[in-house]
């Protein structure tokens, strides 16, 4: 069996080689999936590769901050091209990453799989898979120690980003202390941390507090489960002028919520589909064997699904009807 250093030994010698590079995070993608990708479009620059970075959704307003996301293109157009590597980062498999009926116009290429989720399927030629890191960033962050990348201030503020989203600001279960160490590295690297905090914590637009108002608002309690749960309607997002990202904060919110085993966001994405998020403090608790029940997957304390249906009031209660 190949060992966890060889693996990452034939990753770099698999970027080494390429010629063409394309870098993969997954679909609506949110600070940890945007840091591993800049990061190593930093690291792929530094080889003078030619390079590309996608994602199935263009990244929203909140993250125009970070170096290098005006890179990451939406159009599918990309995978008409030739690539000798194709990198997906924080993704359990190629349909969460949106790219499972793209992938095939490639030929040819070295699949490599990075992240961090226990549900990971290991879809990759090269799978990179350590369900102990808090993030895809902070193993992207100890891949370039390992290859000894000098991190320059740009990619050390798309790593903490990263780092600080997955640990829900060093406030959740995915906080370790090898995350800790990691950040306190790229601070004295020059992460911009003042910058991540205005863009990320402090910068609420009046529509996202409008949308939380209406979670809060519908927040109800299941006694039976133990489980807090709210949901988010397309309409919603609508109103109130935001986009389906903007809801992703609201379950790790909820998390903190006194008496609740489990949280549960629904948000209503598209005609006929809903996403659920699931989260947990609890250490009996595992809301990714929950979320896989649905098709999804995760880690033991945050987890998440896509399931068909529409979210109904009905009878003075929210339903999902086909």
């Amino acid at each position: 069996m190949i060992t966890e250093l060889e693996t990452i030994q034939k990753i770099k010698q698999a970027l080494d080689k390429a010629r063409r590079v394309l870098v993969i995070g997954h679909q609506q993608p949110d600070g940890d999936a945007l840091g591993a990708l800049i990061a190593l479009a930093y690291y792929l620059k530094s080889l003078g590769k030619d390079y590309s970075l996608f994602c199935l959704d263009a990244p929203v307003e909140q993250y125009q901050f970070l170096p290098l996301v005006h890179e990451v293109k939406a159009d599918p157009k990309i995978f008409a091209e030739k690539f000798d590597v194709i990198a997906v980062v924080d993704s359990g498999d190629l349909h969460y990453a949106g790219v499972d009926k793209l992938l095939p116009k490639v030929n040819n290429f070295t699949l490599i799989n990075i992240d961090h989720h226990a549900s990971n399927n290991f879809f990759g030629d090269l799978n990179l898979v350590l369900p102990e890191k808090s993030s895809v960033s902070e193993i992207v962050y100890q891949l370039l120690r390992l290859w000894q990348f000098p991190i320059n201030k740009e990619t050390a503020t798309a790593l903490l980003n990263g780092i600080i989203f997955d640990t829900g600001f060093f406030g959740n279960a995915a906080t370790s202390l090898s995350a800790l160490e990691a950040a306190s590295h790229l601070l004295n690297l020059g992460a911009r941390h003042r910058l991540i905090n205005e863009n990320i914590l402090r910068n609420k637009s009046l529509g996202l507090l409008k949308l939380w108002g209406r979670a809060f608002e519908r927040l109800q309690f299941n006694q039976k489960y133990d489980l807090a749960f709210t949901v988010i309607t397309q309409e919603d997002l609508t109103a109130c002028g935001v986009s389906v990202e903007a809801s992703s904060g609201i379950s790790n919110f909820f998390n903190e919520l006194a008496g609740a085993k489990i949280a549960m966001v629904l948000v209503q994405t598209e005609d006929n589909i809903i996403k659920g998020s699931l989260r947990t403090t609890r250490d009996d608790v595992d809301v990714a064997a929950l979320a896989k029940s649905f098709g999804g997957g995760g880690h033991k304390k945050a987890a998440g699904f896509t399931i068909n249906g529409r979210l109904v009031y009905n009878e003075n209660k929210w339903q999902i009807t086909d």
